[in-house]
């Protein structure tokens, strides 16, 4: 954090020329897709977090620090999600940058695993609906004379949100399990909440958290105690252990993005932070054996 720190002060004394569009910076990739949907052609948006990286321990570059010196915006989880946000805006000297943040209350350090609120708020999709229309107020705001522009493409993204939501809750409302052994870290309490789903993760929320043994355990005997035909995972290293319970099981394997960062292969594909979800949500009706398949949003 000292390097972060130094980087801050030195790049904060150098001149920066003006962008030909303002710049939105967005430090994940859901917000990063809400922004261009709402922000549309007039303002450039770029994403922070690089393909793969994960939110909890990714630290910016000084070229990510030079990007943030010339953006006019700053959206991000904060709550504690991004480790680097804190230190990045005491030391940044961006005297034009509005940072608009979807946690206001801080969070301990994710790796005590004593979280107060989820900063997995990305997964909530009435949240997201609220988080388009936030921005467009805010992009309003600043530029009035596009501000029935921003103002439209919030409400338009927002309601696209609003009918994930509830294909989600149409969808998992008629699936035959409702418990779901998820290998990985505990990245889905949204879904909890709102679809009536029941995951045992093996991890906390830190995806850098190792399972115990007694995890384990514990999965593989719920599992076999419900019959359960189906092991998630959530996190490229989790696979391991969802393959090591599927031997003791016979489960199929299913994958579950949280969709904070893209694969190299996923930005090649173009595909959009619903679509990710869209995905999520035909496994898990395979897995939990739902009555219907979603089909296209």
């Amino acid at each position: 954090m000292k390097y972060l720190l130094f980087l801050i002060v030195l790049l904060s004394s150098f001149s920066i020329s003006r962008a030909e569009k303002p710049v939105l910076v967005a430090s994940i990739f859901p917000l990063a897709d809400i922004a261009r949907e709402v922000a549309g052609n007039d303002l450039k948006v770029r994403l922070l977090l690089p393909p793969g990286a994960d939110p909890h321990s990714w630290e910016p570059t000084p070229a990510d620090l030079l990007t943030l010196q010339k953006a006019r915006f700053l959206f991000a989880v904060g709550g504690g999600l991004e480790p680097w946000l804190e230190d990045l805006l005491s030391g940044l000297k961006a005297k034009n940058l509005k940072i608009i943040l979807v946690l206001k209350r801080k969070s301990p350090p994710h790796k005590n695993h004593h979280h107060h609120e989820d900063p997995h708020v990305w997964l909530d999709f009435p949240v997201d609906a609220r988080l388009c229309q936030l921005l467009a107020r805010n992009l309003a705001e600043a530029f009035p004379e596009k501000a029935s522009s921003f103002l439209k493409r919030g409400e338009e993204a927002a309601q696209k949100y609003e009918e994930l939501h509830l294909l989600f809750a149409r969808t998992l409302k008629s699936c035959r399990y409702q418990l779901v052994p998820l290998a990985g870290h505990d990245a889905f309490r949204a879904w909890e909440k709102n679809y009536g789903l029941r995951f045992i993760s093996l991890a906390g929320l830190s995806p850098e958290a190792e399972p115990t043994p007694q995890s384990l355990h514990r999965v593989i005997t719920l599992m076999r105690k419900f019959k359960i035909p189906a092991i998630f995972y959530d996190e490229p290293q989790a696979l391991k252990f969802a393959r090591l319970i599927a031997r003791e099981t016979g489960a199929q394997i299913y994958y579950l993005t949280p969709g904070a960062s893209l694969t190299r292969e996923e930005i090649q594909k173009g595909l959009r932070f619903r679509q990710l979800m869209l995905e999520n949500l035909k496994r898990l009706s395979l897995g939990l054996r739902c009555s219907g398949l979603p089909g296209q949003i």
